[in-house]
């Protein structure tokens, strides 16, 4: 019997395509901006070198799990907790979702403004020292639901170990 099931694999897979499909799109922005950046700091040339490595890190993990690969299953997630919050706090900013963002949560500066964000794959990181008072945070609800996925690949293929380890007490 073998461990992955072809539902299991289908499941895999179809994760796999996503994180694909994200981290190229990211890859195609980031690019573009890069490439019509006016002036190149080292900060910036920073900052784009992070966007690249984690879009980089989604098309790895995606195509770790096309090739249905069990150990692909735990890289996804922490793919996927790095995209839950997007957050900018007194002069840091960062946010970075490779495939989707529905997002919502909230600005404070002189009151609070209730924010909401919908978007395909997108990278910020920023630093500017003369902006110490601005404050949001976004919470991105689609990696909750592909981590909620792939958690339950992580217990079924660990169902069938088991059930395959049962069976083969038996027949010996």
């Amino acid at each position: 019997m073998r461990i992955l099931s072809f539902d299991i694999e289908d499941r895999m897979k179809g994760l796999g395509y996503y994180q694909i499909a994200g981290g190229l799109f990211g890859l195609y922005v980031t690019g573009r901006m890069f490439v019509q950046e006016p002036v190149l700091g080292g900060l910036q040339f920073l900052f784009y070198s992070i966007a690249g490595g984690l879009f980089a890190f989604s098309i790895y993990c995606g195509n770790r799990l096309r090739k249905s690969e069990v150990e692909g299953l735990q890289a996804s997630i922490w793919n996927q907790i790095f995209q839950v919050f997007q957050i900018n706090v007194a002069a840091f900013g960062f946010s970075y979702y490779s495939g989707f963002r529905i997002a919502f949560g909230i600005q404070i500066g002189d009151k609070i403004i209730p924010d909401a964000a919908f978007s395909l794959s997108g990278f910020g990181l920023k630093y500017t020292p003369d902006n110490t008072s601005e404050l949001s945070l976004l919470i991105n609800f689609v990696p909750f639901l592909i981590i909620y996925w792939l958690d339950k690949l992580k217990n079924d293929i660990e169902t069938r170990k088991a059930l395959i380890s049962t069976e083969e007490q038996i027949l010996s």
